[in-house]
């Protein structure tokens, strides 16, 4: 399995991404591409992520749908159409890593993963993602890959 990610941190990328600036939010998305080197499909929805501060303080993942109601939230948006607000959901939930679908042999997959995190360690440097349960061999919490985002 092959794991790269970086953290978005351009507010100017997000706003024209999301029409919003994630950052003030408390969310830090990040940008994760995987890539399969089993023989077998990987069950990503075992896959767990989460963000380690140099202090040592922990973040988790969060679902699409949260951050996406994180995002509502900080506008104080209170009056939209179902429609429209189904229409803002799925356009960013279609910038997210999928990990509901099974991760074919030699598949490569790209998306981004949220952390609901106070915008000050969004900018922080020394963050580190840690990304468990991706071997589809050893889906096990002792299998972990650390990566330095910043």
């Amino acid at each position: 399995m092959t794991l790269q990610a970086e953290a978005v941190t351009d507010e100017d990328f997000l706003y024209e991404t999301f029409d919003a600036n994630l950052i003030l939010a408390s969310l830090l998305p990040v940008r994760v591409m995987v890539l399969s080197r089993e023989q077998e499909p990987v069950d990503m929805s075992k896959a767990k992520f989460e963000i380690r501060t140099t202090g040592g303080r922990t973040y988790k993942a969060i679902k699409v749908s949260s951050a996406f109601k994180r995002v509502i939230s900080y506008y104080g948006i209170s009056t939209y159409s179902k429609e429209g607000y189904k229409e803002s959901q799925s356009d960013f939930a279609s910038h997210a890593l999928d990990l509901q679908s099974p991760l074919a042999p030699g598949e490569r997959r790209q998306g981004m993963i949220f952390f609901q995190v106070p915008d000050e360690v969004a900018r922080a440097a020394g963050l580190t993602l840690v990304a468990e349960r991706l071997d589809r061999k050893r889906q096990k919490s002792d299998s972990q890959i650390e990566i330095k985002l910043n």
